[in-house]
């Protein structure tokens, strides 16, 4: 345990002294090389938000911590996982009662960005 933590501790260091703009290719780069620190890296470290599009819908949306699970995002427009995942699972979903909420919020945003 002391080796992994060691292990981490210094990847978190080498991520600290690289160009933050560059931060989602060193992380991938890490994780690369040491595979076994991947889940808690990708827990340990912000990204800067990504523009994704929506292969259902064709339309973006921004992908982050939020609507992620394991390396596919959650689009909020058609609830699906992209890239879907190999096993067939369908992921962490929003319950119905949340999911309306995101709807209708959508729904607003789309009618402010169309003021």
């Amino acid at each position: 345990m002391v080796a992994y933590d060691s292990q981490y501790d210094s990847a978190l260091d080498l991520l600290r002294r690289l160009p933050p703009s560059q931060t989602s290719a060193n992380l991938s780069r890490i994780c690369t090389l040491a595979p076994h620190l991947t889940e808690d890296l990708l827990a340990s470290v912000d990204q800067p938000f990504e523009v994704r599009r929506c292969k259902k819908t064709g339309r973006d949306y921004l992908s982050c911590d939020y609507n992620r699970d394991g390396d596919s995002y959650r689009s909020p427009w058609s609830n699906d996982y992209e890239p879907p995942f190999e096993d067939g699972d369908e992921g962490a979903k929003p319950s119905d009662r949340v999911r309306k909420m995101e709807v209708r919020m959508g729904e607003g945003v789309d009618v402010y960005r169309e003021l």
